[in-house]
């Protein structure tokens, strides 16, 4: 059997990819079947990986079987399919009722995320031996990103040049001097920075992580040999978007509140409005609280926080303008 995924970016994290399957069989029934079980099985757990923190997808993964997954699917498509003779030849893709994940998840009370980080700024530390290396050209670490990694967009990498070294130093980094490296952060217009501490011995690297993001800070440690930079790059990426996820995710425990006034032109901008509404999956209930001429006031009660709505509105082409006294919602 050749089982094998095409490569595509998928904005939403509970959209799936088609596989493309081919075999050849003396019972192409039974084994196409068989190939659509694995498809299923691969596609739920990608979405999961994407939308769950590692913890929690742990959790929801011992608890998958073939019953509980077919309770989520919505439809399964299958694209250029051939059979000749013994061979078989198709493209297939399950697509998920995301409705129903969530729901699921929220009644087991578990978090998740809609979305991922555009960019997140990457500032990287070498210590050794023999030097130090901040934003320096003998940084092995930018080096071998530049070299290597060029194509990777999700790190914004620093210029490297005389005014990061004014900006912000070695002994900011050291002492997490916080205030200065958000300092550092407004020149490349970043909300969200990974911060490597990499410190060499002998043939061991050890790498403390600081995450910085919505105000809060997760650490990790991750320990690797000197000739191993290319595995702690594909490492990195996954432990930045683990530990953004525990920062990011949506809480399915309790309820907050919102009153906001939506203000539109006809007819079909509120059903056009309203329909992007129903498409954000933290809100629960959506109760009309009063009605005038080309304004309707909502009750919104919304699992998550303020920030999430804001930005999963967003997502949904939903502009919300609020403070203490007035909440608005437009189209963008």
């Amino acid at each position: 059997l050749i089982f094998f995924c095409k490569n595509v970016n998928s904005i939403d994290l509970f959209d799936t990819l088609f596989y493309n399957i081919e075999f050849t069989s003396n019972n192409i029934d039974e084994d196409k079947l068989r190939e659509i079980n694995k498809v299923k099985i691969k596609s739920i757990v990608s979405i999961f990986k994407n939308t769950l923190s590692n913890e929690f997808f742990e959790e929801v993964n011992k608890s998958l079987d073939k019953d509980l997954i077919n309770t989520f699917i919505k439809n399964i498509v299958i694209n250029d399919e051939k059979i000749i003779n013994d061979k078989y030849k198709s493209k297939i893709k399950v697509n998920y009722n995301k409705k129903r994940i969530i729901d699921f998840l929220r009644l087991k009370e578990i978090p998740y995320v809609e979305y991922h980080p555009d960019k997140i700024l990457l500032i990287i530390y070498e210590i050794n031996k023999f030097e130090n290396n901040l934003f320096s050209i003998n940084n092995q670490h930018y080096r071998y990103y530049n070299d290597n990694l060029s194509d990777n967009n999700f790190f914004q990498i620093p210029n490297l040049d005389i005014n990061d070294r004014f900006i912000l130093n070695e002994e900011s980094i050291v002492n997490k001097d916080f205030k200065k490296i958000n300092n550092f952060s407004k020149k490349y217009k970043s909300i969200e920075n990974m911060i490597v501490i990499a410190n060499s011995n002998e043939n061991k690297v050890t790498y403390n992580l600081i995450l910085l993001s919505n105000g809060k800070i997760l650490e990790k440690k991750l320990f690797f040999n000197k000739n191993e930079m290319d595995v702690f790059f594909q490492k990195l990426q996954y432990e930045t978007i683990d530990l953004w996820k525990n920062i990011h995710q949506i809480q399915n425990k309790t309820l907050n509140y919102l009153t906001c006034r939506i203000a539109y032109f006809n007819i079909m901008e509120l059903k056009e409005i309203r329909n992007n509404l129903n498409k954000v999956s933290i809100i629960n209930k959506l109760n009309i609280k009063n009605i005038s001429h080309k304004n309707i006031e909502y009750d919104i009660n919304y699992y998550g926080n303020l920030n999430i709505l804001i930005k999963i509105l967003e997502l949904n082409k939903l502009k919300i303008s609020y403070n203490k006294n007035e909440c608005n919602i437009r189209l963008i």
